[in-house]
């Protein structure tokens, strides 16, 4: 009686392991692309939509992978960005530049969404709200003065332009 049950788990088990070994495969292209636009040093914006949804974490991470063993500072930048700590063997200044960049606009675009949060409650203080919305205007200009510096410096992809013809 016990045999009837080992064999149909025998075979669910091996099922379940082709099944990883498909969707492994099935993401190699994606990590391939991700591995190529890291030695092009192209930002994820510019060739992620590209890779099959199911595969993006997994090419996002090979990207990763690509550009942290060679400390490029577009690496340094989207640890920066992410929330990531810098790679341990990059200690380059081009590397530190872009990486700090990537937390200033990280915390930047957090701070104007908390606000953006805190400025639809209704039960605001009159003097709360108005240092609330100069702080808004101040990030306003200056959040698209950073994502400027950043695509000049190749981090992140040319901004779309609305009604540009191409």
């Amino acid at each position: 009686m016990t045999r009837c049950f080992l064999i149909p788990a025998a075979v669910a088990g091996a099922l379940a392991l082709l099944a990883g070994c498909a969707t492994r495969t099935e993401c190699g292209d994606a990590r391939a692309t991700a591995r190529q636009a890291a030695q092009d040093r192209q930002p994820p914006g510019q060739w992620i939509g590209g890779v099959d949804a199911a595969c993006t974490d997994e090419a996002r991470q090979a990207w990763a992978s690509a550009l942290a063993e060679d400390c490029v500072p577009l690496h340094g930048f989207h640890a920066g960005l992410d929330g990531e700590q810098a790679a341990a063997a990059c200690t380059g200044a081009a590397y530190q530049s872009a990486l700090s960049l990537g937390r200033m606009l990280a915390e930047m675009r957090a701070e104007a969404a908390k606000i953006k949060r805190r400025l639809q409650e209704e039960s605001l203080p009159a003097d709360v709200r108005r240092d609330l919305q100069r702080r808004q205007v101040v990030i306003g200009r200056d959040l698209p003065q950073l994502e400027a510096l950043a695509r000049m410096d190749g981090y992140l992809p040319p901004a779309e332009v609305p009604g540009a013809e191409r």
